[in-house]
């Protein structure tokens, strides 16, 4: 589900929340600075709604549900302990 546009209203000084985190990771910064800087900006998001829009801004999900879903097939995927018998 694409909740690129949820948080496109968000603005300060100028800059929507998706401006904020790509500046604030910029230079090899974590994106953990994003979500810290999001976080500080807009007190109102949860830490799931602030990393959300760190992932949508630096990746091509467009939702954390989407980013969380692949990243956990990807972890089954490569987990040793699921290997089916020869």
């Amino acid at each position: 589900m694409d909740q690129t546009k949820k948080y496109l209203y968000l603005k300060y000084k100028g800059k929507n929340a998706y401006e904020w985190v790509l500046e604030t990771t910029g230079n090899g910064k974590m994106p953990l600075h994003g979500v810290t800087k999001i976080r500080e900006i807009f007190p109102f998001l949860s830490l799931a709604e602030a990393k959300e829009i760190v992932v949508i801004a630096t990746s091509q999900y467009k939702s954390l549900h989407d980013y969380q879903e692949d990243v956990f097939k990807g972890l089954e995927e490569n987990d040793p302990t699921n290997e089916s018998p020869a």
